[in-house]
């Protein structure tokens, strides 16, 4: 067996320049079976799978050493988050995790991690964290959570949402909470009456569509000064971070997109991401989206007497959404870069800080 420090330089040896394992899936199947898959390309025949609860590497010796493409595996105890290792024999290291939580009292909590950038770096696991509301977070829940290590909790909801299902978090935690509220007063146009007055208008799908298109794209004007604290909070080395709204999907989808870009991941990837809000609640337990819904304060009313399509466009991830937000940007500031050094206050030289961070390189 290796020891733990011999352990980290074998690991820290692995370069990034190519990406020989991909895609990369981990799912649970069981308290502590996962399933992992992949693809092995270019000169990569085997691979030696690690498991750790610690995100940054691996502990103990090898599960398993294989050249199959999907292997089932026990790892951890149950109630914990196992973080896999993949080293292959041509070199390269890919770290991989289950990305949504298994939390029972929020149905849209994950993690950040893993995704590729346009450079072949990949976004590091367990530091960059978003979710919907956590007022339900359950005792397991909160035991399951408190090894994440989250320093930071940025909170976008408005007073009323706080006031409808007030934020909790794990008891005697010492984690930094900050109220970052969107949409709740003139300079956000008070996103949440206009959206009760054009609710009562009993509006078509097409028409609700249109108007969440017209509220993302505002989303960038608006928030920005919310979303820079959270960049603040980033670049001052607060990690773990988590960030959340009510359901995990419109301001938080928002702030995700801009981290994820400004970390060098495609757009295509960053609408999947966003995209991914539809299976996970699609998946949820009933009762976990009636508390979500009821979350929301006195819009939870009118979204309860709209009809089942008319909700689908309330609550669907459509990336058509996301993407209004982005051409928007262009249009205005002629690139994200762009409006990403004005109104995020994100300079070139923080983003390869940022990208020193949270990347592995």
């Amino acid at each position: 067996m290796l020891k733990q420090s011999a352990l980290a330089l074998f690991f820290a040896a692995a370069t990034f320049a190519h990406a020989d394992i991909t895609p990369l899936d981990c799912t649970q199947t069981g308290p502590d079976e996962y399933k992992l898959s992949y693809t092995l390309t270019g000169n990569t025949h085997t691979v030696e799978i690690f498991a750790s609860t610690n995100a940054q590497q691996p502990t103990g010796s090898a599960l398993l050493k294989t050249g199959e493409s999907t292997v089932t595996l026990h790892a951890g105890k149950p109630g914990e988050r196992v973080f896999f290792f993949l080293k292959a024999d041509s070199g390269e290291q890919r770290e991989i995790s289950i990305r949504r939580l298994p939390l029972e009292g929020t149905p849209n909590f994950r993690d950040l991690g893993g995704y590729e950038t346009t450079d072949g770096r990949f976004v590091r696991w367990g530091l960059l964290y978003r979710s919907g509301v956590l007022t339900y977070l359950t005792p397991a829940d909160y035991s399951y959570l408190s090894h994440a290590g989250i320093r930071v909790i940025c909170d976008f909801r408005t007073p009323e949402e706080n006031a409808a299902a007030p934020e909790t978090w794990i008891p005697n935690d010492t984690a930094k909470h900050m109220a970052l509220p969107i949409g709740t007063d003139d300079k956000n146009h008070n996103t949440n009456a206009a959206m009760q007055q054009m609710l009562a208008t009993n509006p078509t799908p097409a028409q609700l569509r249109d108007w969440m298109t017209k509220v993302y794209a505002n989303f960038a004007f608006t928030a920005a000064p919310e979303y820079a604290e959270v960049f603040a909070e980033l670049k001052n080395e607060r990690l773990p971070l988590l960030y959340h709204c009510t359901g995990g999907k419109d301001r938080t989808g928002v702030f995700s997109a801009f981290v994820l870009l400004t970390l060098g991941v495609p757009e295509q990837t960053v609408l999947n991401d966003y995209a991914l809000t539809n299976r996970y609640l699609r998946e949820a337990n009933p009762a976990a989206i009636k508390k979500m819904t009821a979350a929301s304060g006195s819009s939870a009313s009118f979204m309860a007497k709209l009809t089942p399509e008319q909700q689908k466009a309330m609550m669907a991830a459509d990336p058509e959404y996301l993407r209004a937000t982005l051409r928007a940007i262009d249009a205005k500031y002629g690139s994200f870069d762009n409006y990403r050094r004005t109104e995020l206050h994100v300079s070139d030289a923080d983003v390869q800080t940022l990208r020193k961070r949270l990347l592995n390189n």
